[in-house]
């Protein structure tokens, strides 16, 4: 599983990836490169375990076989853009400089359909992803905060925004993003519910399929026990709290509260924190705020067509991660 310190240095695992830093730009070899690209897949779940990044891959080309080749392509230009810059190999390696790309290629296809023009802008934001995360990683650092899903928020998210300008570009959206039921009654079922769990999971990577979310969490505990333990309670929690606040029921069976929840639960409970009982509690009150704050963005940026992404995620981690050093019973392991 990725530490922590991967996602502020990425200093390289092995003695092979060290001797790689004095020539940077070398091209790896078939099997190294694969590793990296699906890494970048396992990264969606902040985990660098390589089968767990087969898992999430195959879980994408179950839910759409076009949505699986644009988050191949986002991942590889991002990666191939970071070799061609000389990044340093041991963030490439544990697929820290494709995932944004990955995610890129994911959003653009799911919000603006497989068309000739969504294949350029994946390449596009693919490679100014990499730019974003260097640069963010250097702005963060002195706070010791990752970038966590910011470079591909801000590309994403800008791409987004301004595809109904271009008529080139935006074509109405894409019906690759149909909610299990978006629209409706107030009255919940029991399909409402357990598609929900399932599809918190399976919106990390934008999809809002359940059985996507269902292989993906198989990913997660393939990675580890405490990943997928922290998935699976985060998304329970983002379900219940979104039920007794009266959310839509399609909107939570499609995911749309509680994805964000999760990624937070693996964070701050298996990732950046000490696993403690101080800690297990500091992160569900994480969750609950990433809920509540994904709600909240989602009415911010409806007036504009903007897109919440993983916002919410990122701005609970970086808050709870600040604030851990003010609290003597919350300790970062970095």
């Amino acid at each position: 599983m990725i530490t922590p310190d991967t996602w502020q240095s990425a200093a390289p695992e092995t003695a092979a990836a060290a001797a790689d830093t004095a020539r940077p730009t070398a091209f790896p070899g078939p099997v190294r490169l694969t590793a990296q690209l699906v890494r970048s897949f396992g990264q969606l779940g902040l985990q660098t375990n390589v089968w767990a990044g087969g898992v999430f891959l195959l879980a994408f080309f179950v839910g759409s076989w076009r949505m699986g080749v644009f988050g191949l392509l986002g991942a590889v230009v991002s990666t191939a853009t970071a070799y061609a810059l000389g990044v340093d190999r041991g963030r490439i390696d544990l697929g820290l400089e494709g995932f944004s790309g990955c995610l890129t290629g994911l959003a653009l296809f799911v919000f603006l359909g497989p068309r000739l023009s969504t294949y350029l802008l994946t390449v596009v934001g693919a490679v100014v992803c990499v730019l974003i995360c260097a640069a963010l990683t250097a702005l963060l650092a002195p706070w010791r905060l990752p970038a966590l899903t910011a470079p591909f928020c801000v590309v994403g998210g800008a791409l987004l925004t301004a595809a109904p300008a271009f008529t080139r570009v935006w074509h109405g959206g894409s019906p690759a993003f149909v909610p299990v039921r978006a629209t409706g009654g107030t009255r919940y079922t029991w399909t409402d519910l357990w598609h929900g769990f399932f599809a918190n999971i399976a919106e990390v990577g934008l999809s809002a399929h359940w059985y996507v979310g269902a292989i993906m969490l198989v990913g997660l505990f393939v990675a580890g026990i405490r990943p997928g333990l922290a998935a699976v309670v985060g998304s329970a929690l983002a379900v219940l709290l979104a039920w007794g606040l009266g959310a839509p029921p399609g909107a939570v069976a499609a995911g749309v509260y509680g994805y964000n929840a999760v990624l937070v639960a693996i964070a701050l409970g298996t990732l950046f924190l000490a696993g403690t009982v101080s800690t297990a509690l500091y992160t569900l009150v994480g969750v609950a705020v990433a809920t509540v704050l994904t709600a909240a963005l989602n009415a911010y940026f409806a007036p504009f067509g903007g897109r919440t992404l993983s916002w919410p995620f990122i701005i609970t981690t970086w808050l709870f991660l600040a604030a851990a050093t003010s609290f003597p019973r919350i300790r970062r392991t970095a």
